[in-house]
């Protein structure tokens, strides 16, 4: 063999380099895909919900069922316009994240009437997010403090951007607040997808979201 043919201990070494650069890229990659996928999933929940929300309402005899119809349908229509411009890359427009409380409010209301949850909202800044992500994220919190049995809610925000959503029900305990985020995590105190999806369109976005036990809510953009 000639000598030139022979690998030297420096070839073997970048090779092998080189091959673990590629394990932990293709690595990436994967975990990306799975992510994405996560995503997608929990962004179909989502939809598929407020569709199945908009047939029961048609289904409804009167004005009230035709005006919930006409709500959800408004929601699926900016959630579908948000994440076309997130596909092409767009930044989006800031929003305010007191409209957005009136709104997922008003979509609530005979859920808030029926368990007379009594619901407060303070001051609230712009948010550097797309006004259907907002609401989802403020609805989904909203739903958890509902379903967790609160009755009280408080919405308000910190001097830093912070937005918090706060209630009086169970909470959950710091073992459980370890999970609540999990897309397989179960319930724990009314927790399911939603909060997994508020989470996710946060990260997206470069913020993030997290519980401060035992029930309250923070989430930042940017």
């Amino acid at each position: 063999m000639p000598r030139d043919a022979v690998p030297s201990s420096v070839a073997i070494v970048t090779a092998a380099l080189q091959e673990e650069l590629l394990v932990d890229e293709l690595t990436v990659l994967a975990r990306a895909y799975a992510e994405s996928q996560a995503f997608v999933s929990l962004l179909a929940h989502e939809l598929r919900t407020r569709l199945k929300l908009t047939e029961h309402a048609l289904s409804s005899a009167g004005e009230d069922g035709v005006g919930t119809a006409l709500e959800n349908t408004r929601v699926v229509q900016e959630l579908v316009e948000t994440l076309l411009a997130l596909a092409r890359g767009q930044a989006g427009e800031s929003a305010d994240s007191g409209v957005a409380v009136l709104r997922v409010l008003h979509d609530l209301r005979e859920d808030i009437e029926l368990l007379e949850t009594e619901i407060l909202a303070g001051e609230l800044p712009l948010v550097p997010l797309p006004q259907g992500l907002l609401e989802t994220v403020l609805r989904n919190l909203l739903l958890n403090a509902l379903e967790a049995g609160a009755s009280r809610v408080e919405v308000f925000a910190r001097p830093d951007g912070t937005i918090c959503v706060t209630d009086d029900g169970p909470g959950v305990t710091p073992e459980q607040a370890t999970r609540i985020f999990g897309v397989y995590s179960g319930t724990f105190g009314g927790a399911g997808l939603g909060l997994t999806l508020c989470r996710e369109i946060l990260r997206r976005r470069g913020g993030d979201i997290w519980l401060e036990p035992p029930s309250t809510f923070a989430f930042r953009v940017g």
